[in-house]
């Protein structure tokens, strides 16, 4: 994960001293048996918060795999985890783009409220948690920026 992020911030001349310090990433041994692999997302926004120093807004869930070479791939219980979000008033959530196929199926009464983005590697991952200048607080503004210039897919 630290890989990943690295050569990122690299790409984006961001680096300054992130490969010189020390990570350390709690995962406890009482989540639930389905946890892991789904967190990759997570796990590699929150470095790259903590490395650029910027927070990731409130209001925003994520799930997805993560491979060596920075793809963003599907995980299971799509359904399960948009209830929770539902259910903590979560409504823009990051989802891999091979799981819309699975946000298709759901009922439209469900998937009421939610913005979803999704993304296919980190580059796209970035661009939607990390918005730069007016897009961080201007929704459509953020939502056709990220159509057009990063290819992401908003439902």
């Amino acid at each position: 994960m630290k890989i990943a992020v690295w050569n990122l911030l690299h790409e984006m001349g961001q680096v300054k001293d992130f490969d010189k310090n020390d990570y350390h990433l709690h995962v406890p041994m009482g989540a639930t048996p389905k946890d892991g692999p789904s967190a990759g997302t997570s796990l590699f926004t929150s470095l790259v918060s903590s490395a650029i120093n910027k927070p990731v807004a409130a209001n925003l869930a994520m799930t997805g795999e993560i491979t060596t070479l920075g793809e963003v791939i599907s995980i299971g219980g799509v359904r399960e985890k948009l209830t929770a979000c539902k259910n903590h008033n979560i409504t823009r959530v990051i989802l891999p783009l091979s799981n819309r196929k699975n946000v298709k199926k759901l009922p439209d009464e469900f998937k009421k409220g939610f913005t979803i983005y999704y993304c296919n590697n980190i580059r796209q991952l970035y661009a939607i948690v990390f918005p730069e200048g007016e897009m961080a607080v201007d929704q459509e503004q953020l939502d056709q920026h990220l159509k057009v210039e990063h290819d992401v897919t908003i439902d």
